[in-house]
């Protein structure tokens, strides 16, 4: 019989995400709660994907979490927005977090293969998503955001709105603007999908 394989996604939960919670409601309403977004829930910072036999699956959770006890919490500053793949196509919005990644993803990785695993895609940059494109799996195309969302999100990253393109309500509230506030990430944990 051929061995099954699990998927999921190692990534690190934000304690105590009501702050981030509350930007990103805020957020999703400034942009006028626009059709192509879904908002994240359970905000957590992304490592990577992983795929081990399905057998393995529960002894590796074991491992998992008597390292994440070791690993324990990391606190720093959101440092303003990222988008992938671009503020000019965002996809994705998210918060971006400094976590300094390293000292977990390598040894994640080795228990991974500890387990007759690999990880499915390389670690991403540290973030937080707040809204994703895309409604039920689809992905969002970049003709779906209207302009307004567009002048919206260059002007919370900070970016001076030209007098050509300014327009009522195009000035966000200070506190989407470009937000640096302390945040704490718990130790890692697997999301299976």
């Amino acid at each position: 019989m051929p061995t099954r394989y699990v998927t999921g996604w190692i990534s690190r939960p934000i304690v105590g995400p009501n702050r981030v919670l509350t930007l990103r409601d805020h957020l999703y309403g400034w942009l006028g709660a626009p059709d192509p977004y879904r908002r994240a829930d359970e905000p957590h910072v992304s490592l990577f994907g992983i795929r081990l036999p399905e057998q393995q699956r529960d002894a590796f959770e074991k491992r998992l979490d008597s390292f994440g006890a070791a690993v324990g919490s990391w606190t720093g500053t959101v440092d303003g927005y990222r988008f992938y793949p671009s503020l000019k196509n965002p996809m994705v919005v998210s918060l971006d977090v400094p976590v300094p990644q390293a000292r977990v993803a390598s040894p994640v990785a080795d228990l991974v293969g500890a387990f007759d695993g690999v990880v499915d895609s390389r670690p991403t940059p540290p973030h937080v998503t707040l809204l994703m494109g895309g409604v039920r799996g689809e992905e969002l195309q970049w003709a779906q955001v209207d302009e307004t969302v567009r002048r919206r999100l260059r002007a919370v990253t900070g970016e001076a709105v030209s007098d050509r393109t300014r327009h009522t309500g195009s000035s966000p509230p200070e506190p989407l603007v470009d937000p640096a506030f302390p945040v704490t990430v718990g130790p890692p944990e697997v999301e299976w999908t």
